[in-house]
């Protein structure tokens, strides 16, 4: 069970990671179309946000990790 429940964190993790490459790929694009100045503030901003999406996406996996342990303990327990 809680292999199954790690594979499915798997899933998530990399799909989220796919899709953040897919739509970095499409605004660097759309940077390389804008002039250098407004593409290096537009960069910044996108950088900072970037980080801030990874950071929650960790925070948010490490406590379904927590919540999956807790649970584990709790079953084997009884």
């Amino acid at each position: 069970m809680i292999v199954a429940l790690l594979a499915a964190l798997a899933i998530v993790g990399l799909g989220g990671r796919a899709t953040d490459a897919l739509r970095l790929q499409g605004l660097e694009s759309i940077l390389e179309r804008l002039p250098e100045a407004e593409a290096r503030a537009w960069y910044e901003i996108l950088r900072r946000r970037m980080r801030r999406v990874i950071l929650m996406r960790a925070v948010a996996l490490a406590s379904l990790l927590c919540i999956f342990y807790v649970l584990r303990r709790r079953l084997v327990g009884h």
